[in-house]
């Protein structure tokens, strides 16, 4: 398997040996947790994985290379004891704490943490002398008589034999106590980590145009070894970002120290000269300011399709940067207003803010030095950690300097000086925008469809950019997809800049996280919030908040909550409950999607997404989850791009009998078939007519609420589903229904009185998506 596929595999497995049961024992007792054994070629990422898998499970690391162990180091010294058996006084041996045992006990001290991974690292190159211990240790966890602490998982990992002369290989009985992950290297999964992070443009086009470059070990004449590994490939990015800052000049010399194989040096060579002659001759700057001179286009319009790429790899580099600063300080705005928000009462009262702020940033500071003594950290959260706590002290700096240093004046200065920051987003979102805009103009004017479709691929795989355009919108971006076909759709900066700038707690925020998009929320009216239009040409956006806008919908039929879910299909997937109401069905989904998963509301009713937000905290810890995976926004069923739900982002979409009742059925289930990725799943409970309805009765049903009267046919509900994308239906459950069953058992809800003589059948469908 790839990197990617192992890191799953392990992530899975830790998560699994944590787990403990109703009495606080280990569902699996740690002497039955066989240690994951990842075999692999060096230099793949096997350590780096597990910083990451140790970072986002929020647990901690103890990585040590077994190759420089001894006996003596990994089991502990002899020493004589004293002792005595019935009445018999003794010398016997015992052994001092192993090294690598104490170094997590040391570990937990220092870092509070108590869970965590021990990453041995060449476990199959350990010393003749310690090889025997090993079976004791995979088996027992412990070295000499010394256990590795609960709640560690251990983790080992090797080389095969061919790379290394010191492996020792392990026979049956050793293999028969491990759960062994051979792993390959994959350039697509290295791929998308050297977006993520950010790799320098120059290797990522090189390998894109030649990938049997990305990994390569072979042996040479007359003896040695030829190799280029992932993890020279990013080193050498690493510094040449640094070498290009210094203006120190980069070449052959200095490639050949990590790219150890002639041939791909001699060619990665001449690509960065030719890479460099690119940055020069096109002058990025000016493309991206919209002043590309006519000399410049017409280079474009006559280069070849690799030149072509690789100035693609420049422009977006360059955007990748400029919208990674916007998200950058926009998170940190988020965390300070939060900071500000939870000192503001205490401020008001008269506190003073040396005390209230300064009690923040030596917690604060006290937490970062935890985190970076835990070594799992990434040090872009670091870096924003340690801004926010200088723009703190600044903000008491500017209290000092203005003569405010307690009570309301206090924080009206601490909340000017945030507005400071807040308003530095605003320019830099839309110099960002623009710069997007002039390299859409520029690849239109100067290059086919063919590159087109390069740049659009790129810039939705990077996780800045599609963010940034997620938060901020574009009108190139939605104009060119032509997948989503939403040039309409885009976000509004003014409403989010309003929200971010708030500091009163009533005000909900829809920028980040467990968010709450509440364009309607408190203190904004229905009709005033602009929403975006409709992602959907045909449908009215007055027309979409006239028909919501005072419906709640509160009854129905009995199987509202039945909730027909798929256990084993949810697991680690995003699933997406539309019409989500106070939020119950979002955290049944939630636990059910697991800490891996994601499960995210859409409702058009702020009260409700307010109160099913004001729930997360609750019920992510009632369902013993490590953290928060749910969001809640405030969205209409036919238009969830104005909500950020991008096309083919969702694995699983559910809605239950409410669907009826929907401003456009049709139109709505579109829009699921839109966001489900191809295979998804539709769990769609509704309810069929037997005949053909009088549509006046229909309207007159949906008006009150009554989503059974609301109901067309079978046949009618098959062929929006076939239209919308999706394969033929699996009936899960179906039962009859009365036009007036309310929505708790023995209850009746108000009907229509009419004469079609109708009956009902309330059904549970599963729908795959083609």
């Amino acid at each position: 398997m790839n990197i990617t596929q192992a890191k799953q595999q392990i992530t899975d497995t830790v998560r699994a040996y944590l787990m403990r049961d109703e009495t606080g024992l280990y569902a699996i007792d740690p002497v039955h947790q066989r240690p994951v054994f990842l075999m692999g070629a060096p230099g793949i990422g096997k350590t780096a994985i597990m910083e990451q898998i140790a970072s986002e499970l929020g647990i901690g690391l103890v990585s040590y290379s077994m190759t420089h162990h001894t006996r003596q180091s990994a089991l502990g010294l002899p020493r004589i004891e004293q002792r005595s058996f019935d009445g018999l006084d003794v010398e016997i041996s015992e052994y001092t704490m192993s090294e690598i045992i104490a170094a997590i006990y040391d570990y937990r001290e220092r870092t509070g943490l108590r869970d965590g991974i021990l990453f041995l690292d060449e476990i199959n190159c350990v010393s003749e002398t310690l090889y025997p211990s090993m079976l004791q240790f995979l088996q027992y966890k412990t070295f000499g008589k010394h256990k590795v602490p609960a709640g560690w998982v251990v983790v080992c990992a090797g080389n095969p034999l061919e790379y290394n002369r010191s492996v020792h290989e392990f026979d049956i009985v050793t293999l028969d106590r491990l759960r062994e992950i051979d792993v390959v290297p994959d350039y697509a999964s290295w791929h998308a980590y050297a977006l993520e992070k950010g790799l320098h443009p120059a290797v990522v086009t090189f390998l894109d145009a030649k990938k049997d470059c990305f990994y390569k070990v072979e042996g040479k004449p007359g003896g040695g070894k030829s190799f280029v590994t992932a993890r020279g490939w990013e080193d050498l990015s690493e510094l040449l970002a640094l070498y290009e800052r210094m203006e120190v000049p980069a070449d052959r010399d200095l490639f050949a120290q990590f790219l150890r194989d002639d041939d791909i040096c001699d060619q990665f060579s001449v690509y960065y000269t030719l890479f460099q002659k690119y940055r020069s001759d096109y002058q990025v700057d000016a493309i991206l300011a919209g002043q590309a001179s006519d000399a410049i286009k017409q280079r474009a319009v006559e280069a070849a399709f690799d030149e072509r790429v690789a100035l693609l790899g420049l422009l977006l580099d360059a955007l990748g940067n400029e919208c990674a600063e916007v998200l950058r300080i926009e998170k940190i705005c988020l965390e300070l207003r939060d900071v500000l928000r939870s000192a503001k009462e205490e401020l008001l009262a008269g506190a003073f803010a040396d005390a209230v702020l300064g009690a923040q940033i030596e917690r604060r500071e006290e937490d970062l030095a935890r985190k970076i003594e835990a070594g799992t950290t990434p040090t872009a959260k670091i870096r924003r950690e340690r801004t926010l706590i200088q723009l703190l002290r600044a903000f008491l700096a500017e209290c000092t300097l203005q003569d405010t240093p307690a009570g309301e004046p206090a924080f009206e200065t601490i909340r000017s000086a945030y507005q400071k920051e807040v308003g530095a987003i605003r320019p830099k979102a839309s110099a960002a925008s623009a710069k997007m805009d002039a390299a859409f103009r520029f690849v239109d004017e100067t290059m086919g469809q063919r590159e087109m479709l390069v740049f659009m691929a790129e810039l939705t795989t990077r996780n800045a950019t599609t963010q940034f355009v997620s938060h901020y919108g574009n009108e190139s971006y939605y104009q060119h997809n032509e997948t989503l076909k939403v040039d309409q759709a885009r976000a509004n900066l003014d409403e989010r800049a309003e929200k971010l700038s708030s500091l009163d707690d009533d005000v909900p925020d829809v920028l980040e996280g467990p968010s709450v998009d509440v364009s309607q929320a408190v203190g904004l009216k229905a009709r005033d919030a602009g929403r975006p239009a409709s992602a959907d040409p045909a449908l009215d956006s007055q027309a979409l908040a006239d028909h919501y806008a005072n419906k709640q919908f509160e009854y129905g039929f009995a199987s509202v909550c039945k909730m027909l879910l798929p256990a084993s299909d949810l697991k680690g997937k995003k699933v997406l409950d539309v019409g989500s109401r106070r939020g119950r069905g979002v955290y049944k989904i939630s636990s059910m999607v697991g800490n891996e998963g994601r499960a995210i509301g859409i409702d058009w009713s702020p009260s409700y997404v307010q109160e099913a937000a004001e729930g997360i905290s609750r019920a992510w810890h009632d369902s013993g989850l490590k953290g928060n995976n749910m969001e809640f926004h405030v969205a209409y069923p036919e238009d969830l791009i104005s909500a950020g739900i991008g096309t083919s982002t969702m694995d699983v979409l559910y809605v239950n009998n409410v669907v009826t009742l929907f401003y456009d059925q049709q139109a709505a289930l579109r829009e699921f078939g839109r966001v489900l990725k191809s295979g998804g799943l539709l769990i769609l409970e509704t309810v069929f007519a037997d005949r053909e309805r009088d549509d006046a009765v229909v309207e007159a049903a949906r008006e009150i609420g009554n989503s059974i009267q609301a109901a067309r046919t079978e046949g009618e509900n098959l062929a929006w589903l076939e239209a919308a994308g999706f394969d033929a239906p699996t009936v899960v459950d179906e039962y009859e229904v009365a036009a007036n069953l309310g929505y708790k058992a023995g209850e009746t809800v108000e009907a229509v009185p009419d004469v079609e003589d109708v009956a009902y059948k309330a059904v549970s469908l599963y729908v795959r998506k083609k």
